[in-house]
């Protein structure tokens, strides 16, 4: 992973999940060739799935699963979902060049705490 890679809290961009991201690393870390700008260290919700935001990219994605998820999508479902509806947000694992499409203040809305949760365990 390159020494950049740092997370939307401005520290060092924690490992999200094995298998995922644009670089299958398991960091949600963007690159010049990633289109869809997959940042976003997301749990799924059922809501989110239901939605329309919750179409073909990710499918295969069941509701509590961890992805790295486009900050374009995230950013267009959370106009319309609440923070109780919405993915839930790992601030840790989230590269910090989701800031260009998302504020900060939209992804604490959404942040859980990825301490009590396991995010970041290898």
């Amino acid at each position: 992973m390159s020494q950049e890679s740092k997370n939307v809290n401005g520290g060092k961009l924690s490992f999200f999940q094995s298998g995922i991201g644009f670089f299958k690393d398991g960091y949600c870390r963007t690159g010049q060739d990633d289109k869809r700008h997959l940042s976003v260290a997301a749990i799924m919700t059922h809501a989110f799935h239901q939605s329309e935001y919750g179409d073909d990219d990710y499918k295969g994605i069941s509701a509590g699963q961890r992805t790295c998820m486009s900050a374009h999508d995230f950013k267009e479902a959370i106009k319309e979902m609440g923070p109780d509806l919405g993915p839930k947000v790992y601030l840790e694992a989230t590269d910090r060049k989701a800031l260009d499409v998302v504020s900060m203040e939209e992804l604490k809305r959404y942040a859980v705490d990825q301490r009590r949760s396991g995010a970041g365990e290898r």
